[in-house]
């Protein structure tokens, strides 16, 4: 008796043909690079003939004596990198190919790994074991029958039945809804890769998860996975920006491709001239609805696609309703431009009534004659400076009869100097009194003055001014709010392209998280059951073993000086987000006139326009000022505030609790 290597029953040995399937009795490979038929693996397959190959691997169809079943077995081999002598089972890898060799049977193996988590899905292939051998990889799966979606379109050679099309997109959206729940991206949707399966339950594989990755991997080494017509733009650009919403692309392109029999235009060009024309208007029987959901999957802008594959499966399956594109764009764009109008409005009026007629008004309130020192910290690199001397430039422009001399003192020092000048019983007129100490703060004027101002009053964070602070010697102009700054590229990095986070974990789960020392209240009242490693582990530029910090937004000046990585700033978002006041200044005291003079210079810095046209300008260390109207202003015109309209509603201070 003999088997046959393509259907595995056993014959008469003086049969020519097998009387099973008519195949010839041979164990001659279709090809010499391949496995000759007979060949066993793993002491239990047995090699049949080969029925696929690709650029990473060759499929045969094979017998697991153990089960006595019929199995796909896919053999790892790159043939630009590796040979076979005809006959023989061994690969042979040439020394210069090695390493990419190694690197590329291990994303192979990885393949498995991921196939396997998946076994019980019904539209993922199911994988039985993985191996290597012959100085190669093997991955063991269930043998499918049918045929390839582009095959079976090909066949057709027109467009799908629209329920059925809609049928296999569900099929593998459900696939890829599995997949994106652990972080996977496909990276590799498109009709070569879609299986519809024969037999008496009409079944749809998704296949190939060689190109699957992990939305977070550290992985150094990006394959760049295209398919014109399927790959979206963020793919072209070395696959650093993928997520599920690249996959969603694919899912529409090729959902497009089901109902029209056209592929769509390459992302690329679409970028630069989009041409594809909605389905229906191709495709009558194609509702507008539908319609309108593809294209909405093919949106070259990722952030207008769906946000994930469950509203695009419930807008194909007409439980969602979803207009046009062009009417989605006129509607953001609205919205957009009346937010903005709002906040020009509110700068043109702060602006007129800064300074104008706000001054002339101030002008005319009367200020004795006084001299005033103000002293205030900086920071290398920091610009603060400059932004004071516009304070002054513009206060003495307004007051005519007061003079403002500044006295900037480097960071590392100020304390010393403020603490010598309170000893000696001359404190500054006005100064800066963020973090100073209690003997200090106790030498200083009570504010009531200034928080009776109506700058005082507008400032919208303010209002949890007397819930915070125990006495009244200290007024803050700005806030600060918990960010994590994430390295992007570097010795250690990952990859995380959303704008916000929600948990520590969303950065994954193996990532060392460092925590910011210097804010120890702010990070224990939002991440209380965390535990951070330290921050050298973060900025170790020779060795840092941390891709995350979490911070400050009011070190994002020293984080542009001070790291040497390509990195990005993602801001906490969560139902309450714990912040903190800081930028505190206080009045040291003097004449009558003087304290008057800093209580008005004070408040004045409360108002629109200190704090829209001075401190937006020149201030970068991530202040976010307390003042309402300039807090409008300075998301809409700094890019790194623009999500603060998101969330700054959820801000909740720290020592409220207190």
């Amino acid at each position: 008796m003999k088997r046959c290597y393509s259907c595995f029953n056993e014959y008469n040995d003086s049969f020519e043909l097998c009387p099973f399937c008519g195949q010839i009795s041979n164990n001659k490979p279709k090809e010499p690079i391949q496995l000759v038929p007979g060949t066993v693996l793993a002491n239990r397959y047995v090699i049949g003939y080969a029925v696929g190959s690709g650029g990473f691997g060759i499929v045969y169809k094979a017998f697991d004596t153990k089960y006595d079943t019929v199995v796909a077995v896919k053999e790892f081999y790159v043939g630009r990198l590796v040979t076979r002598a005809e006959g023989q089972k061994n690969v042979i890898v040439s020394k210069k190919a090695q390493t990419e060799y190694d690197y590329r049977k291990e994303r192979f193996l990885a393949e498995a790994r991921t196939m396997a988590k998946f076994g019980s899905h019904r539209s993922i292939p199911n994988v039985f074991e993985f191996f290597e051998e012959n100085n190669t990889a093997y991955i063991v799966m269930e043998l499918l029958n049918g045929v390839a979606l582009n095959e079976y379109q090909h066949q057709q050679d027109s467009a799908l039945d629209v329920d059925f099309a809609i049928m296999i997109a569900n099929e593998v959206g459900n696939a890829l809804l599995s997949l994106h729940e652990q972080n996977i991206i496909h990276r590799d949707v498109a009709p070569d890769n879609i299986f519809i399966c024969s037999g008496k339950e009409l079944r749809v594989k998704l296949m190939d998860l060689g190109a699957a990755k992990l939305a977070d991997s550290t992985d150094n080494v990006i394959d760049i996975i295209l398919k014109p017509g399927y790959s979206p733009t963020e793919q072209y650009d070395n696959s650093k920006n993928i997520g599920p919403w690249t996959d969603i692309y694919a899912l529409g392109a090729t959902l497009y491709y089901m109902v029209t029999n056209i592929k769509p235009d390459e992302s690329t060009n679409r970028k630069i001239n989009d041409e594809v024309v909605p389905p229906h208007l191709i495709n009558p029987l194609v509702s507008e609805n539908l319609s309108n959901a593809i294209m909405k999957a093919l949106a070259v802008e990722k952030h207008m696609r769906f946000k994930n594959v469950a509203e695009f499966l419930a807008a194909i399956n007409g439980e969602r309703k979803v207009i046009t594109l062009k009417k989605e764009k006129r509607r953001r764009n609205i919205r957009r431009t009346v937010a903005i109008a709002s906040a020009c409005a509110a700068i043109a009026v702060g602006a007129v009534v800064g300074l104008g007629v706000y001054n002339n008004m101030l002008s005319k309130e009367l200020l004795n004659p006084a001299d005033i020192t103000v002293w205030f910290s900086v920071n290398e690199g920091s610009s603060e400076e400059k932004a004071m001397e516009a304070v002054k430039e513009h206060f003495e422009s307004t007051f005519n009869n007061v003079k403002v001399e500044l006295k900037a003192i480097p960071a590392s020092d100020y304390a010393v100097e403020l603490e010598k000048a309170a000893n000696e019983g001359k404190l500054p007129t006005l100064f800066e009194s963020t973090g100073v100490s209690a003997p200090i703060l106790s030498k200083a004027q009570d504010l009531d003055k200034v928080i009776g101002s109506e700058q005082f009053k507008e400032a919208l964070f303010l209002d949890k001014y007397n819930n915070y602070y125990d006495n009244k010697k200290q007024v803050p102009l700005a806030i600060e709010v918990p960010v994590a700054y994430v390295i992007t590229n570097g010795n250690t990095s990952i990859e995380y392209s959303e704008k916000y986070f929600r948990n520590l974990s969303d950065f994954g789960d193996d990532v060392i998280i460092s925590g910011d020392e210097r804010y120890p209240v702010m990070l224990m009242h939002n991440f209380s059951d965390y535990s951070f490693s330290s921050s050298w582990e973060f900025f170790n530029s020779e060795g840092n073993t941390s891709p995350v910090l979490i911070s400050s937004t009011m070190i994002q000046g020293e984080i542009k000086n001070k790291l040497n990585y390509p990195h990005s700033c993602v801001y906490y978002d969560s139902d309450t987000i714990y912040c903190d006041f800081t930028y505190e200044w206080s009045i040291g005291g003097g004449t009558d006139s003087e304290t008057a003079a800093a209580e008005k210079l004070l408040s004045w810095m409360l108002g629109n326009v200190y704090q829209q046209n001075l401190m937006i300008r020149y201030c970068s260390d991530g202040q976010i000022p307390v003042n309402p109207t300039s807090f409008y202003a300075k998301i809409d015109s700094k890019k790194d505030y623009a999500l603060m309209k998101d969330i700054y509603n959820k801000f909740y201070f720290v020592k409220e609790d207190n």
